[in-house]
């Protein structure tokens, strides 16, 4: 049996990070954060496993309640974020070889959108899908680059999805 999911699908990680940078306020985003919001924009409903929620995304807390479980089983959700990466990797690698992201940002560690104009059906579609409709989305993506990424108090250890004991902490 062939089942299909959008996790897998280089495509759609094109279209979500294309979406993700159109709809945000946020004119750079670290590429770990853009890595963080792609997997809730997958897996929305995942969002409250986050312990504590971070406050700017608290505030947004009644978004993410109504969303339902899907029907599949997520066991080892560090597992899937690992393998989201090398797709993430090879969209933000198009999209750089395009001149659609910023080479020079990417290098500093963040993803930036360059002032290409995109064609106007697909930048139609990224503005009024129904995904940029969503208040989970809008709130997502405008709330977690502002979160704390790094140490035990950050987006990293309250998530659970990555390794953070060997994070530097501000003094």
């Amino acid at each position: 049996m062939l089942i299909y999911h959008p996790a897998q699908d280089i495509n759609h990680c094109v279209y979500r990070l294309l979406s993700i940078m159109a709809n945000t306020e946020h004119q750079e985003i670290k590429l770990d954060t853009y890595r963080l919001i792609d997997f809730y924009t997958l897996f929305p409903y995942l969002v409250s496993l986050i312990k504590p929620l971070p406050k700017p995304l608290n505030k947004h807390k009644s978004k993410f309640l109504n969303i339902s479980e899907p029907f599949e089983a997520l066991k080892n959700t560090r597992r899937i974020l690992f393998e989201l990466e090398n797709l993430q990797t090879i969209a933000i690698q198009n999209l750089l070889a395009k001149n659609i992201l910023d080479k020079e940002c990417f290098e500093k560690g963040f993803i930036k959108r360059t002032d290409l104009q995109l064609p106007q059906p697909l930048a139609d579609e990224l503005n009024n899908s129904n995904l940029a409709q969503e208040e989970w989305f809008i709130a997502l993506i405008e709330a977690l680059p502002n979160v704390k990424f790094e140490g035990k108090t950050g987006l990293k250890a309250r998530t659970g999805l990555m390794e953070y004991r060997y994070d530097l902490e501000a003094q």
